[in-house]
């Protein structure tokens, strides 16, 4: 359930309401390698300041559904310069990615600078990266950023081969698959700590 804090309830109820989204991607390390913003100026949030360069075109809307499903969250940037082409290929796909939209206060019209005043659109793991390009006379490039969607993993298989060789490469005191290929004569096992 969402539950909505007072100061979100309030900028909310006065029309028309002001918000703005936030992007926030972090490493494996969780250290944030990206943060912006559609705000008009810089924005920060629980120490993260999230930067208002005008580098998101497009967002997917918040979707909810009543059955399970496999809808990948998608959102475009605009890199003229190609700065985020090096991080596109090498490291960005399974860095974490949160989308969150913000509210400006009604009376003051000023962010809501709490994180509990923000409302969670997205959050997981980048999925995919890729560049479109166009080569126009006002040519444009836009990275694509996929991310995975709730059900990712379920479709996928990892093999594991019982048997002692590969058990025991991937953890030398696992014993557990010593005796899988025993053959049909009668075996003794011990169970529990010798």
């Amino acid at each position: 359930m969402i539950t909505f804090s007072t100061a979100m309830i309030n900028a909310m109820s006065n029309a028309p309401v002001d918000y703005f989204h936030l992007i926030k991607i972090t490493n494996e390390n969780n250290t944030v390698t990206k943060a912006v913003t559609t705000h008009w100026a810089n924005v920060t949030i629980n120490s993260v300041t999230y930067v208002a360069d005008g580098s998101i075109v497009k967002l997917d809307p918040p979707q909810t559904t009543t059955t399970v499903d496999r809808e990948q969250y998608k959102f475009i940037l605009a890199d003229p310069s190609f700065t985020e082409a090096a991080a596109a290929e090498a490291s960005l796909v399974g860095h974490r990615a949160e989308i969150r939209i913000g509210f400006l206060d009604h009376v003051f019209k000023q962010p809501l600078t709490t994180l509990t005043d923000t409302l969670l659109i997205y959050s997981g793991r980048i999925d995919g990266a890729a560049y479109n390009i166009k080569t126009d006379t006002l040519g444009e490039s836009l990275l694509q950023i996929t991310c995975a969607s709730p059900l990712a993993d379920l479709d996928m298989k990892r093999m594991l081969y019982c048997s002692r060789d590969f058990v025991r490469g991937r953890r030398p005191d696992d014993s557990s698959c010593d005796q899988v290929y025993g053959g049909s004569g009668i075996l003794n096992l011990k169970w529990g700590k010798s």
